[in-house]
């Protein structure tokens, strides 16, 4: 009976149903939208880590320059961490796994080409193995055999089976790799296994680390640690990145439900003020209901049906022009620093995408913000005397 009278009710009252329904819509659309692009800003930051198999990537500084005139060498700037600073990174706080590899810059007559040796087994080697696609990926015993980029490949004509020569020496291609979106922060063209590499730049070390950590709430900590081993460490994480981007996410993250509670009460405020105003309109009607024997009980679960009608309305509509508004943005990019090049940036793009995780919570959030919207109006409202309602018109 409530929900059919409801109906009615809201139907010859449109203007305020209308008002109502619109306000709850603009606000869930704010909330919606808000939430997705922010979310995939703060995913797309941390998209090049995870798809490399690591939460920090880790470099070493270093004053003394390399042997400029030599084809094959350690990039510009880059140190080396001997194997006392890789235990004592290794064995931090938080760090549960640590991945060496050794980026090295080979210059020759047909162009620049950048190599990693890598371990095949640690989390940065299997994340290397998840992007190839064709051939095979490299194992601890593929001395002597390498795998390419794909796009350095195709423009050497370089195939699977064929060989590549870095600095006199040959090797055979046994794999091709796509390289995963996003991770062209650490992308390299040829990879290869770390003891080929250091035997090929005549290095011993490792001049890149890929940590991986507990918990991404550890991350600030472990970078401090980090700085207090060496303070020429240079640690790069998905927070470096939103430093670059002004730190948007990281401001998001502080201040989401402080943002989401004022948004509420704005909700609660104007939701109350339309139906306060409707009611006062319709005194004369709850005057005639309650002198042919409608209870304080039945006007209060009549008043609350049709303000929560109204949030469902409201918050429908609000999902469906959520989801037009999220499908016409289509994605947010950040720009990344290449860790390969220092000079070049890297775009990384995150599909956006409404979560039903972020849907439900909005929806109950709303929800009890119309319960209580309905409890204040229809107690204040039931408890008014026949007479009282019809002297106030």
């Amino acid at each position: 009976m409530y929900i059919l009278y409801a109906f009615k009710e809201l139907s010859r009252r449109r203007a305020r149903t209308t008002t109502a329904v619109l306000t709850i819509a603009v606000i869930v659309v704010m909330l919606l939208v808000s939430t997705t692009v922010l979310d995939a800003y703060s995913s797309a930051m941390y998209l090049p880590f995870k798809n490399s198999g690591s939460d920090i990537i880790v470099q070493k500084g270093a004053n003394a320059g390399t042997n400029v005139e030599a084809p094959i060498r350690v990039p510009f700037g880059k140190g080396v961490f001997d194997d006392a600073e890789l235990t004592g990174i290794s064995s931090l706080n938080h760090v549960q796994n640590v991945s060496k590899s050794l980026i090295l810059w080979n210059f020759n007559k047909t162009g620049f080409v950048s190599i990693e040796g890598i371990e095949p087994q640690s989390p940065h080697g299997e994340a290397v193995g998840s992007w190839v696609s064709d051939g095979r990926f490299i194992t601890a015993n593929d001395s002597g055999n390498v795998i390419v980029e794909s796009h350095f490949a195709k423009f050497n004509h370089l195939k699977v089976g064929g060989n590549v020569t870095l600095n006199g020496e040959t090797f055979t291609i046994i794999g091709a790799v796509k390289v995963g979106e996003g991770s062209q922060i650490a992308a390299s063209n040829v990879y290869m296994l770390l003891p080929d590499a250091q035997s090929l730049g005549n290095v011993s070390g490792s001049d890149q680390l890929y940590v991986k950590i507990d918990s991404l709430a550890n991350e600030a900590a472990v970078k401090s640690e980090l700085n207090g081993l060496n303070p020429a460490i240079i640690s790069i994480s998905g927070s470096s990145i939103g430093a670059s981007i002004g730190n948007v996410a990281h401001i998001y993250d502080e201040f989401r439900l402080l943002g989401i509670g004022v948004l509420l009460l704005i909700t609660l405020l104007i939701v109350f003020k339309v139906n306060a105003m409707g009611l006062m309109e319709r005194r004369r009607d709850i005057a005639l209901l309650q002198s042919v024997g409608w209870t304080r009980r039945n006007i209060t679960e009549q008043i609350a049906s049709e303000i929560v009608l109204q949030t469902v309305f409201g918050f429908i509509l609000g999902v469906i022009i959520s989801v037009g508004v999220i499908v016409s943005l289509g994605s947010v990019s950040i720009q990344a620093p290449s860790l390969g090049l220092e000079s070049e940036t890297t775009t990384v793009t995150m599909p956006l995408a409404l979560s039903p995780a972020a849907v439900g919570e909005y929806f109950v959030l709303v929800f009890a913000v119309s319960l209580l919207v309905s409890y204040l109006l229809a107690r204040r409202t039931a408890a008014i005397k026949p007479s009282e309602n019809l002297r106030g018109l």
